[in-house]
C-alpha cells in the first residue's frame, strides 16, 4: 500500500464517504425493489394506468429512501455524516425520478402499451 494512504482513510471523512455510498446504495435498492426498471417503464408504460402506477411506485421509492436516509442521518448525528447521507439520497432520488420520468415519456411516445394485457 502506498505510504500515507492509510492516514487518508480514517476518521470522520472516511465514515462520511461510506455513509454517502450507503445512502446511494439504499436509494438504488428502494427503486430496484419497488420498480422493475426504466427499461420496463419505457417498453410497457404507454397507457394511462401503467403510467399512473409508475408514478405511484416512484413516489413510494422516494418516500421510503428519504425516510430511511433521515433515520440514518439522525443515528449518525454528525454534521458531515448527516449531510453525506441526506445529499447522497437526495441526489440519487433526483437522478432516478428524472430517469423514470424520461422512460415513461419515451414509452408513451412509442405507444408501448401491449405485453401483459394481450
Amino acid at each position: 500500500m502506498p505510504s500515507g494512504f492509510e492516514s487518508g482513510a480514517t476518521g470522520d471523512g472516511a465514515i462520511a464517504a461510506l455513509l454517502f455510498l450507503a445512502a446511494i446504495n439504499e436509494t438504488m435498492q428502494a427503486y430496484g425493489t419497488l420498480n422493475s426498471s426504466p427499461w420496463t417503464a419505457e417498453s410497457f408504460g404507454a397507457d394511462d394506468r401503467r403510467a399512473s402506477a409508475l408514478k405511484e411506485y416512484v413516489a413510494h421509492a422516494v418516500t421510503f429512501s428519504m425516510a430511511t436516509s433521515l433515520i440514518a442521518a439522525f443515528v449518525a448525528h454528525g454534521k458531515k455524516a448527516t449531510w453525506a447521507i441526506v445529499l447522497g439520497a437526495l441526489g440519487t432520488n433526483a437522478y432516478l425520478v428524472w430517469l423514470y420520468s424520461r422512460a415513461s415519456e419515451r414509452g408513451r411516445a412509442a405507444g408501448a402499451s401491449g405485453w401483459a394485457n394481450g
